[in-house]
């Protein structure tokens, strides 16, 4: 027998039919009045049939407990492995810092020996900084940001991005650590407030940017997420970048209609439309 919700539910209610049917055949209305001597007054065909019917449950039983404790077992092992993929995960990008900071610091060391005069040995707040800055961009590598989801009161974003994943056929490629809502609610606003993705690798949050597209063609009980739009996870400095080259945009599309205006890696590109 496999180890299940149902299963559990199934168990229970045999043992209260086995527990009614020995107190039926033992002619008595409750366990306090089941003992020795009314067990002796029982048939020896009823009696039989008493102990055929807890035995079979309790077969049962031990290979519940057997499948449950097979399922713990993997469960433990799935955990490990868990933990074991994110100290390395962890350990990879302490070394990635360091690496960084070690070239940024023999940079500088070039610098002071070329022209020692005009230079000087970096503080300990700009290594800060270069580490926070990198530590930053890599973080945002892992992130996404969703627009347009509907906010609601009470809800829970980790459910609206597993359904998005599902619409896209995505849900079960990439690690989800985590999302929530950017920014303070305002009041008297109708404005929505994004959502921050944070998956497993910058490589996931490449291959679900690459199929953002496909959100518009959504229809049925996931037209909701055609409303939506994803974008990658931008610093202020690239943000405000971002929102020049849209409004240039713009002002294309309003001069040369007949083409098919988009952005790709910070530029503007322009094409005939076929």
């Amino acid at each position: 027998m496999d180890f299940s919700v149902d299963s559990l539910h199934n168990i229970e209610k045999d043992l209260n039919a086995a527990f009614n049917f020995v107190l039926k055949s033992a002619k008595v209305g409750d366990a306090e009045e089941l003992n020795e001597t009314v067990m002796m007054k029982m048939h020896k065909g009823p009696l039989i049939n008493c102990v055929e019917k807890l035995f079979g449950l309790l077969k049962s039983n031990i290979e519940l407990c057997r499948s449950a404790a097979g399922k713990i077992d993997r469960l433990q092992a799935d955990c490990i492995q868990s933990k074991t993929e994110l100290i390395a995960l962890q350990q990879n990008k302490l070394d990635t810092v360091q690496n960084s900071v070690r070239k940024e610091m023999q940079s500088w060391s070039d610098i002071v020996q070329k022209n020692c005069e005009k230079s000087s040995v970096p503080s300990v707040k700009s290594v800060k900084q270069v580490v926070k800055s990198y530590v930053d961009e890599n973080d945002r590598s892992r992130s996404f940001i969703i627009y347009g989801a509907k906010e609601e009161k009470n809800e829970h974003t980790p459910e609206l991005v597993e359904d998005l994943l599902l619409a896209m056929n995505e849900e079960k490629k990439h690690q989800v650590l985590g999302s929530l809502r950017l920014g303070t609610i305002k009041k008297d606003s109708d404005s929505v407030r994004p959502i921050k993705v944070t998956l497993g690798s910058a490589d996931s949050v490449k291959e679900i940017l690459s199929k953002a597209k496909t959100l518009k063609t959504l229809y049925g009980s996931y037209a909701m997420f055609s409303k939506m739009y994803l974008a990658p996870d931008r610093s202020r400095e690239e943000r405000i970048e971002h929102k020049k080259l849209v409004e240039e945009m713009k002002l294309l599309i309003s001069k040369e209609p007949n083409k098919h205006h988009y952005i790709r890696n910070g530029k503007i590109v322009s094409v005939l439309r076929g």
